[in-house]
């Protein structure tokens, strides 16, 4: 990666593993677009319709008074395809 030069860095994200009955199980991953190797991620993984809407919150939660501000959340919308809910075998037992 010296040679290419290019850093060995991932841009800031989150993964998810949704599992839904009647669906195929989505596994992914929520990139943040104010991550400064957004545009260079070594993995080459992040795509337009991969990165999210982090909001940040300077108001107490709503819901949680333990959380402390300010807080973040995530506007996304995950779709998902009909099929057979399946969860992958882990690879180390």
């Amino acid at each position: 990666m010296k040679q290419q030069g290019r850093h060995p860095y991932r841009p800031a994200h989150l993964h998810a593993l949704i599992f839904k009955p009647g669906f195929k199980v989505l596994i992914s991953q929520v990139y943040d677009p104010a991550d400064p190797h957004i545009d260079t991620d070594v993995q080459f993984g992040v795509t337009k319709a991969l990165i999210g809407n982090f909001v940040r919150h300077e108001e107490p939660h709503p819901a949680a008074s333990d959380v402390g501000t300010p807080w973040y959340s995530l506007d996304y919308i995950y779709r998902m395809e009909t099929g057979d809910a399946v969860l992958p075998r882990p690879p180390i037992k």
